[in-house]
């Protein structure tokens, strides 16, 4: 390295030194001081309002698991039975793919059924707990059993809502099975 390099170098490393402090330091980067402001929290119990929804995710979540066992002890005795009756190898090989095949096309297709349940479950809690927060003026709604820090104190200061959107949404459910209930039945066609 020669003497100037080693000075630009030396230079531009001074530079540097003198310039992180000022950046540090600075009031644009500096982080926002805590202020107090009034703000109105209430807080559910997302469990009880998931248990107390009819016709929740979990229910449904619950059905496909015994389905896709009954599903499987099926298969099971299927291929039972070709062993039973001494079908070649290559027969029983075949079989057990075809059912395998069949087991996880069932699978897939619950697995999409209970996540697409599970985001509209979510979708209509929150817009429950949106509506009840509003009719109470509330600002905030958490999950009072998902707060990390100072959840005693939410719970003694906050407002319990947990029943009133289990409430709501019992009614938009009523509301909705009423609705279809008085829609006029399709008419039937003709046959020849």
């Amino acid at each position: 390295m020669s003497g100037k390099t080693r000075r630009l170098a030396y230079l531009t490393a001074l530079t540097l030194v003198a310039l992180v402090p000022s950046c540090v330091s600075s009031p644009a980067l500096a982080q926002k001081a805590a202020t107090a402001i009034n703000v109105k929290v209430g807080y559910v119990n997302l469990g009880l309002i998931k248990a107390s929804t009819p016709g929740g995710s979990e229910e449904l979540t619950h059905k496909a698991e015994a389905f896709l066992k009954a599903s499987v002890e099926e298969s099971n005795k299927r291929l039972q039975k070709a062993i039973e009756e001494k079908k070649s190898e290559e027969d029983i090989k075949k079989l057990k793919t075809d059912l395998q095949t069949q087991i996880n096309a069932k699978q897939q297709a619950y697995a999409e059924l209970v996540t697409s349940a599970q985001e509209e479950a979510r979708q209509r809690i929150s817009a429950a707990a949106n509506a009840v927060a509003a009719d109470k003026g509330l600002d905030l709604i958490v999950d009072g059993a998902g707060v990390l820090a100072g959840g005693q104190k939410l719970m003694d200061n906050g407002i319990d809502i947990t029943q009133d959107v289990v409430k709501k949404l019992s009614n938009s459910a009523a509301d909705k099975g009423a609705s279809t209930a008085s829609a006029p039945a399709p008419a039937k066609q003709a046959t020849k």
